[in-house]
């Protein structure tokens, strides 16, 4: 996979834990792997915002 088609996501993870440990949403974050593929990225983000924000995402 070419590096512009990927999304290093480590430093997302680690910042999110820090500011936000205790949140379901860490552990869920800390289990993905630290590089995704761009279209991965973008369709776990809007699954993860919405958990984030408790499920109303689309209300």
């Amino acid at each position: 996979m070419e590096d512009a088609r990927r999304v290093r996501v480590a430093k997302l993870k680690a910042n999110f834990a820090k500011k936000f440990p205790d949140h379901p949403l860490t552990r869920i974050l800390l289990s993905e792997p630290d590089i995704l593929a761009k279209e991965e990225f973008l369709a776990k983000a809007q699954t993860w915002l919405a958990f984030f924000h408790g499920g109303n995402e689309n209300e």
